[in-house]
């Protein structure tokens, strides 16, 4: 809506990459099956060390997943029950928590396959409401007088933001393995079926990401739309009753579907590879759902501090992407180092890179890939 194509077509690669993960990545992973998590995969190939940064990498960036949907939820429920939206962060938190804690994965498939058929009946519906009675040729035209929209003003090196536009297209081109899709791929009885579901999910963010961006720009015509600070307040201010609830249905069916997804993979990831690296458990199993807990309880602190949605979503993927993403593209495309020393390596130089980026404030491009170009040169070099 504030950013238009320079936030949409960058999305739309996020489509091309579940492409690519299902085209060129699965069908080299069939020795991740059954696996229980990716930190459990690097061990088996680049050794004990690495599990660990691995598993601290996913926590830090699962942990701010979960804040930039809880900060989502906290608006919904400031706006429908009046209260603070701190008040709405904590309780919308605890309840996705505890079913998430209580249920396991089982809980998880059964409430992601509901939410799924909720957001994307909802979703359609709210399009086709805002674009009753619009004219559709008024609406391309004004966009393309709209310096947001104009294809010629935006792909031109003269125009500074268009580094951004590459940087962030080719941050969500790239497949970050998050413990979330990763988990996805090895719980798959076959490399098939995991292929054959990621060609699915391609195909449906497709379609949502469309609906979702048409929806940001009919609210750009709609006379009635008063840009605030909260987008989503706003919104709902313009939204008759009926499809007002259809609304709030739509987004906590998004927001909690994000969240319990994490939370479970996250759980396995710091029981299974972090905690049991150092003390045997008697109880695997209650200390994951200990640990889906303080996720949860983390992603809550987490979501109070003042920093936008994006840009928190972005900051803690970076903390993984240039950690953990590297080495292991590398070892499923068959590059595998048996120098433990030369991931880590490349790890701390991915990381030192990030952080040194945030100390510079450089704002031209984000530092996710210049930091993964430094982690991989690092790791080729030590090799």
């Amino acid at each position: 809506y504030k950013t238009g194509l320079y936030y949409f077509i960058p999305v739309l690669f996020e489509v091309v990459c579940f492409f690519i993960v299902g085209y060129f990545f699965i069908p080299r992973m069939e020795e991740f099956l059954g696996k229980l998590s990716i930190a459990e995969a690097m061990k088996d190939i680049y050794g004990q060390k690495v599990r660990i940064v691995t598993s601290i990498s996913g926590f830090i960036f699962v942990s701010g997943l979960i804040a930039v949907q809880l900060k989502i939820a906290g608006s919904v429920f400031e706006y429908i029950l009046n209260i603070n939206s701190l008040y709405g962060i904590i309780l919308s938190g605890l309840i996705i928590t505890l079913y998430s804690t209580l249920g396991g994965i089982k809980s998880v498939v059964f409430t992601d396959l509901i939410q799924f058929f909720t957001f994307c009946t909802v979703i359609p519906v709210i399009v086709y409401y805002f674009f009753f009675g619009l004219d559709g040729t008024t609406i391309f035209s004004s966009l393309a007088k709209n310096p947001n929209f104009n294809f010629s003003e935006i792909f031109t090196f003269s125009n500074d933001k268009i580094w951004m536009l590459i940087s962030l297209s080719l941050y969500m081109v790239i497949p970050a393995f998050n413990p979330a899709i990763f988990q996805r791929i090895a719980m798959s009885k076959d490399i098939k079926q995991a292929r054959d579901s990621f060609y699915i999910l391609a195909s449906i963010v497709f379609l949502l990401i469309l609906f979702i961006g048409w929806l940001s720009v009919l609210l750009m015509f709609r006379e009635n739309f008063s840009e605030g600070n909260n987008i989503i307040h706003s919104l709902f201010d313009i939204t008759p009753p009926i499809y007002k609830g259809l609304l709030l249905i739509g987004i906590v069916a998004m927001v909690m579907s994000t969240i319990d997804s994490y939370i479970n993979s996250s759980s396995v990831l710091i029981t299974h590879d972090f905690i049991n690296v150092f003390t045997k458990l008697k109880n695997e199993l209650l200390t994951a759902r200990i640990v889906s807990f303080l996720l949860g309880m983390s992603g809550i602190l987490l979501s109070l501090k003042d920093i936008g949605i994006f840009r928190l979503a972005v900051l803690t993927a970076s903390f993984y992407m240039c950690i953990v993403t590297v080495p292991f593209i590398m070892a499923v495309i068959g590059y595998r180092t048996p120098y433990e020393k030369a991931v880590l390596g490349g790890m701390a130089g991915g990381f030192l890179v990030n952080i040194l980026w945030m100390l510079l404030d450089i704002t031209i491009i984000d530092g996710v890939i210049p930091a993964m170009v430094v982690n991989w040169i690092v790791l080729v070099i030590m090799h």
